[in-house]
Formats: structure tokens, sequence, C-alpha cells
């Protein structure tokens, strides 16, 4: 498992630094890729982030991401808010997850278990104008829940503790 988080996090390095040498341009910066390590659901994901409304004092971005480990994977959605024209912004929303847990193949039971995750949160974004690197840490609660097989709907939540780390490179 070790080997696999070593592995992930050289494949970004490389990425980032090949595109390091990317143009700046006057245009604003819109799209994000970035990896994130998360408290919360698998413990990293491969993001993207769109920023679809620059305003004068909030602009707002969604988000989509991606993970698989050995046994789940996740997709993160969200949505959010950030503050500021200049590099440093204070970020607030919101993220859904999905999450589906596939228990080892020795267990001879292929029955998964899916799990969703509410968290809103608020934290700190760094993002150029012009692109470049993106950086974000994100904290707040995270509600947990664990749908019975039988009745989805028949969720009973609990209040967890979410905080994130995001590195990653927009153009």
């Amino acid at each position: 498992m070790r080997n696999l988080y070593a592995g992930f996090f050289a494949v970004v390095l490389f990425v980032l630094s090949a595109l390091a040498g990317y143009g700046q341009e006057t245009r604003s910066a819109r799209n994000t890729f970035y990896a994130q390590l998360s408290s919360q659901a698998s413990p990293y994901s491969l993001n993207y982030d769109r920023v679809f409304r620059i305003g004068e004092k909030l602009s707002y971005a969604f988000r989509v991401g991606f993970a698989l480990n050995k046994n789940d994977i996740s997709a993160p959605l969200g949505i959010s808010a950030f503050t500021g024209k200049g590099d440093h912004h204070f970020e607030f929303g919101g993220i859904a997850i999905p999450y589906v847990y596939f228990p080892r193949l020795e267990n001879k039971s292929n029955k998964s278990d899916l799990y969703l995750y509410f968290i809103p949160h608020a934290g700190y974004r760094y993002q150029r104008k012009n692109g470049g690197l993106f950086f974000k840490a994100n904290a707040g609660p995270s509600i947990f829940c664990d749908p019975p097989s039988d009745n989805f709907w028949n969720m009973e939540p609990k209040l967890q503790a979410y905080g994130s780390l995001s590195l990653g490179f927009s153009f």
C-alpha cells in the first residue's frame, strides 16, 4: 500500500514539473487538476476543478474527482465559492462523496457496501490568476451515512471531523 502512495505522488510530481514550463497567459486560469489527501472516504483522490463564474467579490467552482484503491472506489463531487481576485482566497463549499467498499477477495463474500459522505467545508485556496501552482487546505464536519442494503433512505447519519490537503496545477 505504501508503494501505491509513493508511486501516485511520483506521477503527480512528474506531471507538475512537466507542466511548470507551460506559458503564462493574460487570461484567467479556470481549470485545475490536483491530487487531494483526505481524512474521510478514500485517503487520496485525483480531481478536476473548474471555475465557472468569476465575480467581483466571489468566484464559483465545481469539482469532480475519482479514487480507486485496493478495496474501494469513490467519486467526490463538490461546489465551492472563494473570495478575492489575488492569489490567496478564503474558500467555502460542500462535497458529496459516494464511496463503495469491496471486501477482500479472500473473504469469498462478494457483497459490497455503499457509504455516503456529505461535507461542508471552509479553508484556504492558493490559485494564481494566470495559472501555475494550486494549493488548498480545507476542514469541517463530515456527515457519514451508511444506508442499509434493504432500504437506502433509512440512514442514521454520524458526525465526524474532516480535513484535506490538495496540490495541483491550474491552467
